[in-house]
């Protein structure tokens, strides 16, 4: 390549990363981190925090055991489509405010000006509530799936015990904890990996199960059309819905890549199409995998077997033991990819909630350590919390259940607050907000994604804050609802009382929000303190 055309590409590069770095100075903030993400490593990231096989492999159980093979293969169509329409709605927020607090960030642009400190403030904390649980979740399952492999490796005899499902838990986040504390260019290398770990772990078991289960695999009848009720509830249809625990919990995150946007070239059309292809490609690889699994299905009575884990149980009758430990080697690994990204996703959020001052820490978790441009000190915290989440375990199985669970409800509560207000500006014709959509946006059809989008999440919302199983008690309880109502209700009495001093709103107070205010309420330009003495 020439040299003049050689600096055409860097001048190139360098007016994208400019223009990413003028749209976060409107919006108050200052670019500290280093961009060494990629589309590939956008796209890789983006497919690793979904991490198909594995995480269907964690969450395979409840539309099994509680529905049969009906739920988990109708549960996964109706769930695919809803996912993908709250995905392509938060992907056309992202694009408009690429940040590093993703859809938190956007929820303070799309409400009328008198609401925005309260309703983001809000958002942040149910954002900081999912976003911790979600890596918490996925590496305490990936203990299990370890121990599980043993199980299999044993014929059965090997059964780990709490506390060494603990002690690997707690290992895992600190490698975990560690990994992301490395320099951006690093973890943009190791993300590019996470595209090919993820289609050959899932590809590997869609093939594989049927063709080495050939002539011992469960009817068509009773793949496609047995629909059972082992709830409690006595109704087939929620026993259906059930399944939708697996679906959400594997397609949730979906603003993952967007936390990534002061890391990524040319973020707001990057980050976008990365969260709507990651949930794509999931939503296709992830509805023939649940048709091999449930083809796979020996003796549904007999699940989950001495592994606790059905997806393991399918493998280990279809493969045999070297087959199932070989193939089960790789779901075990995308796991490991999967809570890595996981928390890094988490990683990012706290330390953009913190540099607005949104965290009663004094901004520390927002510090950069100089020598890798990362935030250090927000990765030593989610580590922190994450062991502490595990100390749960030592309670019961219901207690860590009941923060893990919270997730999906959380991510998404937190997902369809900037839509619905987005919504609500189109059909108000609202003049007190103008959004101005970003590259990536679907025009007015957006607006009935969005509709559809809000109406999905109420009710798979409804759903999975609903007791899977009956008769309601102290440990079948699902504490889910009352957990994310509480962060809430707590987090508005606490900012209407006394935080409101300390936040003005992600980015504080910024010169987009004079330009949207201004037009319609010129009287609301000047400082925070002035606002406050007027009011």
């Amino acid at each position: 390549m020439a040299s003049h055309e050689k600096n055409a590409v860097f001048n190139d590069i360098d007016s994208v990363d400019a223009h990413d770095d003028e749209v976060l100075h409107k919006l108050g903030l200052q670019r500290e981190l280093r961009k060494e993400f990629t589309k590939l490593s956008t796209l890789g990231f983006a497919l690793g925090v979904l991490g198909c096989s594995a995480s269907v492999a964690s969450t395979f159980n409840t539309p099994i055991l509680l529905g049969g093979p009906g739920s988990a293969i109708y549960s996964w169509i109706l769930g695919s489509f809803g996912c993908l329409a709250i995905a392509s709605s938060v992907a056309e927020l992202i694009s408009a405010y690429p940040t590093a607090g993703g859809i938190y960030t956007t929820t303070a642009f799309v409400v009328p000006p008198r609401y925005r400190a309260s309703v983001s403030f809000v958002a942040a904390w149910i954002t900081v509530v999912g976003q911790l649980a979600a890596p918490a979740g996925v590496n305490f399952a990936l203990s299990q799936m370890i121990f599980a492999a043993v199980t299999i490796a044993t014929d059965g005899s090997f059964v780990a015990s709490t506390g060494q499902i603990l002690g690997l838990y707690v290992g895992l986040n600190v490698a975990t904890g560690l990994i992301n504390s490395l320099p951006t260019k690093a973890l943009h290398r190791l993300s590019m990996s996470y595209v090919f770990i993820n289609i050959f772990t899932t590809l590997a078991c869609i093939i594989a199960i049927p063709a080495a289960g050939a002539g011992n695999l469960a009817p068509s009848n009773f793949v496609w059309g047995h629909l059972v009720d082992t709830s409690g509830w006595n109704n087939r249809g929620f026993a259906l819905l059930l399944g939708l625990f697996c679906v959400q919990w594997v397609m949730t995150d979906y603003d993952a890549a967007a936390h990534l946007s002061e890391e990524v070239k040319n973020a707001a059309i990057t980050a976008p199409v990365s969260i709507v292809s990651g949930v794509t490609i999931t939503a296709v690889m992830g509805f023939f995998l649940n048709i091999s699994l449930c083809y796979g299905i020996r003796d549904l009575s007999a699940l989950p077997g001495p592994t606790g884990l059905v997806f393991a149980q399918i493998l280990w009758d279809n493969l045999g033991k070297r087959g199932a430990l070989a193939l089960w080697s790789f779901v075990i690994l995308l796991q490991a990819v999967t809570g890595v990204a996981c928390q890094l996703s988490c990683i990012r959020s706290i330390y953009a909630i913190s540099r607005d001052n949104a965290l009663p820490d004094r901004k520390l978790l927002s510090k950069v350590w100089p020598r890798t441009k990362t935030p250090v000190i927000a990765a030593v915290f989610v580590v922190v919390i994450a062991v502490v989440f595990g100390l749960l375990f030592l309670a019961s199985i219901v207690a860590i259940n009941a923060v893990f669970s919270i997730t999906a409800v959380a991510l998404d509560l937190s997902y369809m607050i900037p839509v619905s207000a987005k919504l609500w500006i189109w059909l108000t014709k609202s003049e007190e907000v103008k959004f101005r959509p970003g590259p990536f946006n679907m025009g007015t059809f957006g607006y009935f994604v969005n509709l559809y989008a809000f109406v999905w999440t109420l009710l798979e919302t409804g759903v999975l804050i609903m007791p899977q199983v009956r008769p309601v008690n102290g440990t079948t309880m699902n504490y889910t609802g009352p957990i994310v109502g509480g962060v809430c209700g707590i987090s508005w009495l606490w900012y209407m009382l006394y935080w409101h001093r300390n936040y003005a709103g992600p980015g504080g107070h910024n010169k987009l929000w004079d330009d949207q205010s201004s037009e319609v309420h010129p009287e609301s330009t000047g400082s925070v303190e002035e606002k406050r003495e007027k009011a």
